[in-house]
C-alpha cells in the first residue's frame, strides 16, 4: 500500500528535499506551500498544494482537498536573528504566528484525521535551539522550544489512538535559513551588541559543519517509518552540539563559551 504525506514549507531547504526523497521512495507526496506555482521539483509524480500556516480557512481547505493521510510533516517556519533587546515585538508576533501557532493549527486539522482512522504520524520540525539556548536566538529558540513542549503533549493525547507525534532537531542546515534570519528585518543593533553580533553574523558564511537538507530528509523518513514511541530524532550537527555541552556542562563551561 502506497503512504501519503503533506510536507509543509516545500518552497526550498528541508521541505523541497523531503519532498523530493518521500516521492522517489514511493510515496505519494502533497508538497505545501503558499504559491505552490513557484516551486519545482525533479519529480513529477509531487502534488503541489496551497496551504499558507498563517491562515486557518487555508489550513482547513488544504486537507479537505487532500483528504486522508498517513503523515503530515510541519516544516514551515523561520528563523530571526538579532539581539533580544532590538527584536520588534511585532516581528516576534510573527514569527510565532508561523512556527508555533501555525504548526498547532495544522497538527489539529492532522489530528481529527488520524484520530479517527486510529493511525497516522505527526512529525514537527523544531531545532537543536529548541534544546540549547544561544546568543541571538532568544526569540526564535523560544518558539522552537514552544514547538518541543507541544509535540511532548500532544503525543501523550494521541498516543490511545495509535497516532504518533515525533520531534525531528536539525542543527546547522546548509540552506537559506541564515540569510533570511539576518536580513529579513533589520533594526539598529544597540551599541554594546553590535561587535559580538556582527562577528557572530560573518561566521555563518563559513560553517562547513553544517549538514545538507538530504541528510534531514532522511532523518524525517527515518521517523515516518518508526513505529515506535520515540518521540526525538536530533541531526549530525545537532547531536555534536549537544555532545559538547554534555561534555562541558550545560550550566558549567559551555554556558562561559556560548557567551562570547
Amino acid at each position: 500500500m502506497v503512504s501519503s504525506i503533506l510536507i509543509t514549507g516545500c518552497s526550498t531547504g528541508i521541505g523541497h528535499a523531503t519532498a523530493e526523497l518521500f516521492a522517489e521512495r514511493g510515496w505519494t507526496v502533497f508538497a505545501g506551500s503558499r504559491h505552490p506555482d513557484q516551486m519545482t521539483f525533479k519529480n513529477a509524480s509531487i502534488k503541489k498544494v496551497e496551504i499558507d500556516v498563517n491562515d486557518h480557512a487555508s489550513i482547513e481547505k488544504c486537507f479537505q482537498k487532500i483528504g486522508d493521510l498517513d503523515c503530515v510533516v510541519n516544516n514551515a517556519g523561520y528563523g530571526l536573528l538579532l539581539p533580544f533587546e532590538d527584536t520588534p515585538s511585532e516581528e516576534i508576533e510573527k514569527m510565532f504566528r508561523t512556527n508555533v501557532f501555525g504548526l498547532m493549527e495544522v497538527s489539529r486539522q492532522a489530528a481529527k484525521v488520524m484520530r479517527v482512522r486510529r493511525s497516522g504520524k505527526i512529525i514537527n520540525i523544531a531545532s537543536v535551539l529548541s534544546l540549547i539556548g544561544m546568543p541571538w536566538y532568544a526569540a526564535y529558540g523560544a518558539s522552537k522550544w514552544a514547538v518541543e513542549g507541544f509535540s511532548e503533549a500532544l503525543a501523550h493525547e494521541l498516543k490511545p489512538f495509535s497516532v504518533h507525534v515525533k520531534i525531528v532537531e536539525p542543527g546547522g542546515v546548509k540552506t537559506k535559513f541564515h540569510d533570511v534570519a539576518y536580513e529579513s528585518v533589520r533594526p539598529p543593533i544597540t551599541d554594546d551588541y553590535r561587535e559580538r553580533f556582527e562577528k557572530k553574523r560573518a561566521s555563518h558564511g563559513s560553517k562547513n559543519d553544517y549538514d545538507p537538507p538530504e541528510s534531514v530528509a532522511e532523518l524525517i523518513w527515518t521517523a515516518a517509518n518508526d513505529n515506535s514511541w520515540r518521540l526525538r530524532y536530533s541531526a549530525p550537527q545537532a547531536k555534536r552540539a549537544l555532545f559538547w555541552q554534555r561534555v562541558l556542562g550545560r550550566d558549567g563551561l559551555w554556558r562561559r563559551l556560548d557567551s562570547r
